[in-house]
């Protein structure tokens, strides 16, 4: 395990976290079975010293964030489609919604690699830990595909959370491109998300296998 890069996701893990999204993109758009979707669902560790297990895990779907400066249109354009799929069969937007997604992932410097997103459902510890203790890590556990095959690719975000209201720009951007797909199989429908979750990152660590060497007889 290496620290490599501290307050910005490296940009390995960026094209990871946006070529993932894209196959499962292409997955939903071809009809073929869904897959479990480990880039967006991390484990998010967060802290009450006053417990007897002071550690929360949870499993929390966490995004990318895009700049500030194109921010406002995507969540327009999210917005817009969203309404336009609910007045008419769901089904029939369903390749309008993804090539608006696509857009948005098809080049890396469309997003702020100093900050990661989600969306709070139930309420519950998670929560609770972070309005006393706003820091969270997060580890990633997947596959990455390389020209000589998969690769196992894993990584620790470590970061300071920032809790926002639903009158939020960021939280209106995370329920936007939530509710993009919300009908579709792969969500469980949730009537309402009290919060969102602004992740600033602090600290990066590598924490990918690697095969060891054989040790030499001596």
């Amino acid at each position: 395990m290496k620290t490599i890069e501290k307050k910005a996701i490296p940009e390995v893990f960026l094209q990871w976290l946006i070529s993932s999204r894209l196959d499962f993109l292409d997955d939903m758009l071809q009809g073929k079975p869904l897959r479990y979707f480990s880039a967006h669902l991390p484990v998010m560790a967060t802290w009450n010293e006053n417990e007897r297990f002071p550690v929360n895990l949870t499993v929390k779907g966490i995004g990318l964030i895009p700049r500030n400066d194109i921010i406002q249109d995507y969540i327009d354009l999210f917005e817009s489609l969203s309404a336009e799929a609910r007045a008419k069969d769901w089904r029939e937007s369903l390749s309008r919604r993804i090539n608006a997604m696509k857009t948005l992932y098809s080049d890396v410097e469309n997003f702020n690699p100093h900050v990661l997103g989600g969306l709070e459902i139930f309420g519950g510890t998670a929560l609770k830990n972070l309005t006393t203790n706003p820091f969270t890590s997060l580890l990633w556990v997947g596959m990455m595909k390389q020209d000589e095959g998969l690769k196992y690719i894993s990584l620790q975000v470590n970061g300071k959370v920032e809790i926002l209201n639903k009158e939020n720009l960021y939280y209106r951007y995370l329920l936007s491109a939530r509710r993009l797909f919300e009908f579709d199989r792969f969500h469980l429908f949730q009537p309402d998300y009290p919060f969102g979750y602004l992740i600033h990152v602090l600290e990066v660590r590598d924490k990918s296998p690697w095969s060891r060497p054989k040790k030499q007889d001596t």
